[in-house]
């Protein structure tokens, strides 16, 4: 114990490290702390602060061997997403830094590369969605097979996020939640695969997201909610900060007689914030 607060750990996280691997207390801080201390500061120049406090969060940092594992992950990942981004993942406390590295990680990458992927989305699935690149190789192939099927192209972002929706760590239960949420909606499968295929993460929204800008947009726009699942990112906007307003500004319009009342939500909540087609409506009020 005094080892640990020694290296600067503080009581909660001398605890939580204590909690998740016992065996800390039997160990050498001279041989099992400090070097990966040590490691984590000078190649990374992440601040002590954050190596400690990712450490507590995951202590299997501690038996990873500096020579044989840390260093080399550490030179692989930098060389794909760069020094910057490496260091956010410790920051972050991320698992990427583990064992399976090399069964894992490093086959799938591999094949990703000979399917003709681009590196530039290769960066963005290591450093945004590891969880999704770390599962077993097998598993892995299965996926991208699956997401080719969907109609994806591979060299198109879209695919992605494709990959990472339903599979990504903990994805798989919100994709049935957001199934589920859209059929409750009228929403058919053909629906819900061409809203999936035009903007993948759709399928990551919360029931209470999904609900909040389908209700709004029926019941107050007059708009089927199947019409949504043509332009999926409109459930991307905030309906407080964007939908309610320009909405309510287009409605008081319909009733001036000064705009059509079936004028398409594209044209509507798309255009930047305070723009001149928003300006213009509010000078019309006026009028």
């Amino acid at each position: 114990m005094a080892g640990q607060k020694e290296n600067g750990f503080s009581k909660s996280q001398i605890a939580e490290l204590v909690q998740k691997r016992p065996s800390i207390l039997l160990s050498d801080p001279e041989k099992t702390l400090l070097p990966k201390i040590e490691f984590f500061l000078q190649w990374t120049g992440v601040a002590k602060a954050n190596v400690l406090r990712s450490i507590a969060r995951d202590p299997t940092f501690l038996t990873r061997s500096v020579e044989n594992q840390l260093i080399p992950i550490y030179n692989y990942l930098k060389d794909i997403i760069g020094a910057e981004k490496v260091a956010t993942l410790v920051r972050r406390g991320s698992w990427i830094f583990n064992r399976t590295f090399a069964k894992k990680v490093i086959p799938n990458v591999d094949f990703l590369r000979a399917l003709g992927i681009p590196n530039s989305f290769i960066e963005l699935i290591l450093f945004n969605f590891p969880e999704a690149i770390g599962q077993k190789h097998d598993q892995f192939r299965e996926i991208v097979a699956e997401v080719k099927e969907m109609g994806f192209d591979p060299l198109k972002s879209t695919f992605v996020l494709a990959f990472h929706a339903p599979f990504g760590e903990g994805n798989k239960f919100l994709w049935a939640h957001c199934y589920e949420t859209y059929t409750k909606w009228g929403w058919s499968k053909d629906d819900i695969y061409m809203a999936f295929k035009k903007h993948p993460h759709c399928m990551l929204l919360s029931e209470t997201k999904i609900s909040g800008v389908l209700s709004y947009l029926a019941t107050k726009m007059g708009c089927e909610s199947r019409i949504i699942a043509r332009h999926p990112h409109l459930l991307f906007y905030s309906l407080e900060k964007r939908i309610i307003p320009r909405c309510s500004v287009v409605h008081l319009l319909s009733l001036k007689g000064l705009v059509k009342k079936d004028k398409s939500l594209n044209t509507i909540l798309c255009p930047a914030v305070a723009s001149s087609v928003e300006k213009l409506w509010f000078w019309k009020i006026a009028k």
